[in-house]
């Protein structure tokens, strides 16, 4: 009968000899599987959550009790911009705001039509904190589960940095990057020219001075054109940097011609840098000026003075 047995089971393995062998190692593959799963521990994924009052420059968190009224502000803002509230809207902006980007109204409706130009919703993330003031990444976009994308072939998100300070416990709102306006009142004067600077304009990322200058010869001066590598800079603690917003034909005054100028320099919001004193490099006081490369060589050596000055901050 035990024989009898082995034969049956022999022939039983002979005729299913390869299922057995898939089995068996199906099985030992689970097995062994099985064994990793419980004994291996895998990297550790990252937990992130939405924070968006910590700020990303450098972790810092704005005050709990100021979160819910900042959130409160900007919500109201991008609600009268959905609904064209534009009275509503421009008296949320702070006044130096207002005069500084949008002294008129109808400015700032041109803005809020090109923003708002359909039903927007937005996120928030705090970006930077400097004392009171609140700087916040706004990210305006296409309420898509309201419109849909019908007739647009991309998906738009609007950037932008709201700055929010914090002032006899009242919060106020500037829009595009506009932190503040400082009046700063420094003089240099010689005898060949007035340089007064009246106001400092600060976005996040830029320090904007207004200017205003004096010839006081009958001589043109030059005080920047693009034929020097630095002819205006702003001096900081550790380095100087060089004009921003120059123009084509540059900076110069006819004879005993005043004008008003903005000189533009890189100078962020929140960065350990101290604006110690605005530098012309390369002043040239000439009998005549074409602005010509050709004729440039002639001028210079016909030229009353070349010099340089600073103007303190």
């Amino acid at each position: 009968m035990y024989t009898d047995f082995r034969l049956k089971l022999r022939d039983f393995y002979k005729r299913n000899k390869s299922k057995i062998v898939i089995i068996l190692l199906v099985w030992f593959v689970i097995i062994v599987i099985n064994f990793i799963l419980k004994n291996f521990k895998g990297p550790q994924v990252p937990q992130t959550s939405y924070k968006p009052h910590t700020a990303i420059m450098d972790n810092s968190e704005v005050p709990k009790k100021d979160q819910e009224p900042i959130e409160k502000l900007i919500d109201e803002y991008i609600t009268y911009g959905n609904n064209k509230e534009y009275e509503k809207l421009y008296n949320i902006l702070s006044d130096d705001c207002k005069k500084e980007l949008y002294p008129n109204i109808e400015d700032f409706k041109k803005y809020i039509d090109k923003v708002f130009d359909s039903k927007k919703i937005y996120t928030i993330q705090n970006y930077s904190n400097v004392d009171n003031t609140y700087i916040y990444e706004v990210n305006i976009f296409e309420d898509i589960l309201a419109t849909g994308l019908t007739g647009k072939e991309d998906f738009v998100v609007y950037s932008e940095k709201f700055v929010i300070t914090k002032q006899n416990n009242k919060l106020s709102l500037s829009i595009r990057d506009f932190v503040g306006n400082t009046k700063n009142h420094q003089i240099y004067e010689d005898n060949f020219i007035k340089v007064e600077i009246t106001d400092v304009v600060q976005s996040y990322e830029n320090q904007k001075y207004k200017v205003k200058l004096t010839n006081r010869t009958e001589n043109i001066i030059v005080l920047a054109d693009r034929t020097e590598k630095y002819e205006i800079m702003l001096e900081l603690n550790s380095e100087n940097r060089n004009i921003q917003n120059l123009r084509d034909r540059g900076i110069y005054l006819n004879p005993y011609e005043s004008k008003e100028i903005e000189l533009e320099f890189v100078k962020f919001f929140d960065e350990n840098e101290t604006a110690k004193s605005i530098i012309f490099n390369a002043v040239r006081v000439l009998k005549s000026y074409s602005g010509l490369d050709s004729k440039r060589q002639e001028e210079m050596d016909n030229a009353v003075r070349l010099y340089s000055f600073k103007i303190e901050l």
